[in-house]
């Protein structure tokens, strides 16, 4: 894998945001949101049931900062200074110019346009920064919120895929989207 995939997961902004990487400091904040049923409830990971999920969470991302791997940025709220919630890359393939994104708000700002502000910086790092040619996104059939999200970026559904994740003891049917490069720069 080449040097400096995420360019040192640079901070990037937006209108409203700060996307920052993520520190020790922020592990109340994200245990804030993580320990929330309702956030948690469509991702894949369990709901946090104490500081100590949300510090482990923050010390995974840091050693993959440590490796230049992360491409994970906090979110920040610039007239406030809050983080709250998180989107990155968790997976790519450099042969293939693809990435994977993925993205957790907590539930006071939903409904507010910030997830689709940050992913769209997002997006233009990914093909402008990173050269990537290609980024999905899923979410599971009833977390219709996140495929919104999704459409108001650009992206274009591409099917169902049956099973294609297997969290919380049971497998999940998922609604794939993806846009490219060139349905970026067409924007």
């Amino acid at each position: 894998m080449p040097d400096l995939v995420f360019k040192g997961t640079p901070q990037l902004e937006t209108e409203r945001l700060i996307l920052r990487k993520l520190t020790l400091q922020d592990a109340d904040d994200i245990f804030a949101y993580g320990s929330d049923p309702e956030v948690s409830r469509f991702m894949t990971w369990e709901t946090h049931k104490s500081i100590e999920e949300a510090r482990s969470f923050i010390n995974i991302i840091l050693d993959k900062y440590e490796k230049d791997e992360a491409g994970e940025w906090g979110i920040v709220l610039k007239s406030t200074g809050k983080l709250i919630g998180s989107v990155g890359i968790p997976r790519y393939d450099l042969k293939n110019k693809s990435a994977e994104i993925g993205y957790v708000l907590s539930r006071k700002y939903w409904g507010q346009g910030i997830m689709p502000e940050a992913v769209s910086r997002v997006l233009q790092f990914a093909f402008e920064e990173m050269g990537l040619n290609r980024i999905e996104s899923c979410h599971s059939l009833p977390n219709e919120k996140s495929g919104r999200v999704m459409q108001k970026v650009g992206m274009s559904f591409e099917g169902v895929i049956r099973e294609k994740i297997f969290a919380k003891n049971k497998y999940w049917d998922v609604k794939q989207y993806a846009i490219l490069r060139s349905d970026w720069q067409k924007r």
